[in-house]
């Protein structure tokens, strides 16, 4: 029995749709053609003729060009669309239908009307594969999800000039709040030298934490996201796509009860030990941690994660860690996926760097770097040392590098305990270096006393 998807009829006003055309090409109606024209989007227009009209006003605005019927009957031509419209008779009768004198309140109409169908056509699609099992329910969700977030954004199009006052009355609160010693928007990472010279993490930032295997860009890393939910009880979330989450949270056991893990996993503790790592593991289990440890992941996947967390009552993120990109995959329907890495990694960065800034939340990504490091004198990391550098440095706010100095082992070349973590771009503040010690046998990052290339 055959199923109908969607309804006969999708909401829509065709009639809306021609008394706006009418309006926008109007004699003398330039600017406010203008202002409608890059508020709206062909999908808003229904009626085939419409759209085709509607495309060739836009083509003359950006072009600056005269809008008139005739103007219009050559862009159609151009575009072999004239007949969408019944040929240039069809034309002058769409364009003579009544004007309105508040054109915006017809360009809300049509916004709201294409959401509706949209709505519907999501609703439609995700019963028509749930029915036809075309895809893992996971995936279906995630997929969902996603059209439903970027539907839930809004017209990103349809905002307009913001006056400096509505800009002001977001922005001045925070300063105030700074300048009166109430703290910042960051958020604090219990580092007080790191705090102080980033006033913490910003919502919205893409900050890229690199170093080479073996450094502890992972222990520093989730140092951050357990320090920081102690502190101002952040909620975080860690992607681990090289440890599982069982790893992870042995880490983080480790460091809470300073207990060295290694010791423990032989069986070389006593009660004492126990004692401790018990307390530790209650401790945790009181703080709005999160870990996610697929090996295979996306970004839109991570983002379609973060959206379903978002949604959930009384939840929210302040804080979301991925260790590493480089490991990131990228979806089958990705060209990038095709292409050099150069290109793959550009495209993760990019949606790494939307994902902070369109659910304002502070992404720590962490990075591996290209073996030029290893040829430079003193191997003290640089911007251009970032493997695929280009993307990366353009999209990130933030950019660190923990260097430690080796000495050379039994087993080979060894890091030394004590490092730096050097701040190379900080696109809104200062630059710097902050003296670090490394306690491997608990995972922990410590700040040193010592004062920093930047005083701290």
């Amino acid at each position: 029995m055959a199923v109908d998807w969607l309804p006969d009829q999708l909401p829509e006003d065709v009639d809306a749709e021609r008394a706006l055309l009418a309006t926008c090409c109007a004699p003398g109606s330039e600017k406010d053609a203008a202002d409608i024209v890059f508020q709206l989007h062909e999908d808003d227009f229904v009626h085939p003729a419409h759209r085709a009209v509607f495309k060739s006003l836009r083509a003359l605005i950006e072009a600056r060009l005269e809008v008139n019927a005739l103007t219009l009957k050559d862009v159609l031509d151009q575009d072999d669309a004239l007949g969408k419209v019944g040929g240039f008779p069809g034309l002058v009768e769409l364009l003579s239908a009544e004007e309105v004198g508040r054109p915006q309140i017809l360009a809300e109409l049509l916004r709201r009307k294409r959401k509706l169908r949209d709505l519907i056509r999501i609703g439609a699609g995700l019963a028509r594969q749930a029915a036809s099992e075309e895809a893992p329910p996971e995936t279906l969700i995630e997929q969902s999800a996603q059209d439903l977030f970027r539907l839930s954004q809004g017209d990103q199009r349809a905002r307009g000039l913001e006056h400096i006052a509505a800009v002001e009355a977001a922005a001045m609160p925070a300063l105030l709040d700074r300048l009166e010693g109430r703290g910042s928007t960051g958020l604090r990472l219990g580092f007080p030298k790191l705090d102080h010279l980033t006033q913490g993490l910003q919502p919205g930032n893409l900050v890229i934490l690199a170093a080479r295997p073996g450094v502890g860009k992972t222990a520093l890393a989730l140092n951050w996201l357990l320090r920081s939910a102690m502190i101002s009880g952040a909620h975080g979330a860690f992607f681990s796509l090289e440890m599982s989450a069982e790893e992870v949270f042995n880490r983080l056991l480790s460091t809470k009860a300073q207990v060295n893990m290694k010791e423990v996993q032989a069986g070389d503790f006593d009660g004492r030990v126990q004692a401790k790592l018990l307390q530790a593991r209650d401790e945790l289990l009181e703080l709005p941690m999160f870990i996610n440890d697929m090996a295979s992941i996306t970004v839109p996947q991570i983002t379609a994660m973060v959206d379903r967390h978002l949604s959930t009552s009384n939840q929210k993120l302040d804080l979301l860690i991925i260790d590493y990109l480089q490991l990131l995959s990228s979806p089958d329907s990705s060209r990038a996926a095709k292409q050099n890495e150069a290109v793959r990694i550009g495209e993760i960065s990019r949606g790494l760097k939307l994902l902070a800034k369109d659910r304002r939340i502070p992404v720590v990504v962490l990075s591996q770097l290209n073996r030029e490091v290893e040829h430079r004198t003193g191997n003290r990391p640089q911007l251009s040392d970032l493997r695929d550098s280009g993307a990366l440095e353009q999209d990130a706010d933030v950019v660190m590098f923990i260097h430690r100095r080796t000495n050379p082992g039994p087993a080979g070349d060894e890091p030394e305990r004590e490092a730096e973590l050097i701040i190379s771009k900080h696109r809104n503040g200062p630059t710097g270096s902050i003296p670090l010690y490394f306690e491997g046998e608990f995972a922990t990052y410590r700040e040193l006393e010592r004062r920093s290339d930047s005083g701290y």
